[in-house]
This record gives C-alpha cells, structure tokens and sequence, in this order.
C-alpha cells in the first residue's frame, strides 16, 4: 500500500519510473539497431597459369623450343598472397526469445578496407631476346555485407552466447600485369594487363556473446569468417601481331573479422 501510494504521488508530479524487462520477459526480444568497429585481416591468394606451351610463336616458352621451361618460372613467381586489415560499420536485426533461447537475424554494412599489391621480377632459364620479366599484382575491398541467421543460449538473464551463419556481399578489385625486356628494333617486349572490378558472394560462420546494460542498450563482442571462393581471369600479354599469349590468374578472397559493438532496442 505504502509503495502504491508512493507511486501515484510520482505520477501526479508527472514522474514515470523507467521499466526494466526481467530475464521472464524475454529481454532479447525484439527490434535493434546499432554500430560495430574492429579488424578485418583479408587474404587474396593468386596463382599464375602461363599457358605455357602455347603456340608455335608466344609471348615465351614457344611449344617447339626450349623457351617453354620458362613457363614454370612465370608461374612460381605469379603466385602467393595479399592481405591487409580494418572494419567498421552499423547493425541491425530482430531477436524472438523463448525461455533461454533466443533466434532472430541480422544485417550489417561496414568499410571493409583491405588492400595490398605486390611485384616480382625473374629471370628465365632460357634466354631468347629478353632475359627478364615483372609481374604486379593487387587486390582491394571497399565494402562488406552479411545476413545472418542467428541462435543463442541466455547463459544468464543479461549474456547471451550466440552463433551465427549466413550470406557475405563485397566489392573484389583484382589486377595482374606482366612485362618483359624482349625489347628491341622489331620487338616492343611482351605486355599484358587486366583489371576486374565485381561484386562476390560468399558466406560467413561465426559467434559471439551479447550483454545486457539495461532495457534499451547492450554491447557485444563477436567473430566472423568470410569466404567468397575464387575467381579465374585471363590476361591477354603480346608482343607482335604474331607473338600472343593468354596467362590466367586465379584469385580468390577469404578474411576474419574480430569487432566490438553497441545495440539500442527503440
């Protein structure tokens, strides 16, 4: 009676008390939004297909010559891995509790900041009018997405333990040129380039723990890891109209993502 009487005079002040869910009344469930920040640490491993023998006249390793011992040299050289990190982004989702389960899913949107290039010079075993040859490499992400499906275990009222799977979206830019000193009067040395740009899907697995501040706020730590497969891209090189030759790069695109994050329940 003395807490009800007390109660009414707050409201007659124009006071509301704030309502705070117990772990009865399902505090996970529901709508929210939020922002994340953290690391990203990307890998983009490329190997190099010479094509080698090609053709009776190639950029190199001719099918009928001892130059085609070339071939395995450019493809060594054109092949191991780019990685760098960071991320940052924003959240969302919907949570259904049930006892001390919890289900829902979620999307998120963040700068997915990797890139890398690299260049390796050789020197082919048999020598014809060049005797040295470059390759570059480079890979780059601006952005990353997921849609995950989510089920958790409320270990106590206020944490949840959760793991994650579902659907990853990027932006992949490759590029792989070569060039060689094949140079003289009548040959220009042997180029090629190639350059993609395009939008991989993929999947992502993980897990992670989610703490309860209060009715509105919580914070989470979480781990992600995306895979996109691969790639395959052919890079046409010539030298003359009658000296051509296609390489293919195979790249593919995997990363692990460690973050942090705030969710507010409207």
């Amino acid at each position: 009676m003395v807490a009800s009487a007390a109660l009414s005079a707050a409201r007659a002040d124009g006071y509301e008390p704030t309502v705070v869910r117990t772990a009865g009344e399902a505090a996970f469930s529901g709508p929210y939004i939020g922002l994340n920040a953290g690391a990203a640490w990307g890998s983009s491993s490329y190997a190099t297909n010479p094509g080698c023998p090609f053709s009776t006249f190639a950029v190199f390793c001719d099918s009928g010559e001892p130059s085609r011992a070339n071939g395995p040299a450019v493809a060594q050289s054109g092949s191991g891995d780019l990685s760098s990190s960071g991320f940052t982004g924003i959240q969302g989702g919907y949570n259904w509790q049930v006892g001390r389960i919890v289900f829902g899913g979620e999307g998120d949107f963040g700068a997915f900041n990797l890139g890398k290039s690299v260049s390796r010079s050789g020197t082919f075993p048999v020598s014809f009018l060049g005797n040295a040859y470059t390759l570059d490499e480079s890979m780059s992400t601006d952005w990353l997405i997921t849609l995950r499906g989510r089920l958790g275990f409320t270990v106590t009222p206020s944490l949840m333990l959760y793991g994650t799977v579902g659907v990853a979206l990027t932006d992949f830019k490759f590029s792989s040129s070569y060039s060689d000193n094949a140079i003289d009067s009548t040959f220009p040395g042997g180029t090629g380039s190639l350059s993609v740009s395009n939008v991989l899907t993929g999947w992502t697995i993980g897990g992670g723990g989610e703490w309860l501040l209060n009715d509105r706020w919580s914070i989470k730590g979480e781990y992600l890891y995306v895979d996109f497969g691969s790639t395959n891209m052919p890079v046409a090189l010539s030298n003359t109209e009658d000296y051509r030759q296609t390489m293919w790069v195979d790249a593919d695109l995997s990363a692990q993502v460690a973050r942090v994050g705030i969710n507010y329940r409207p």
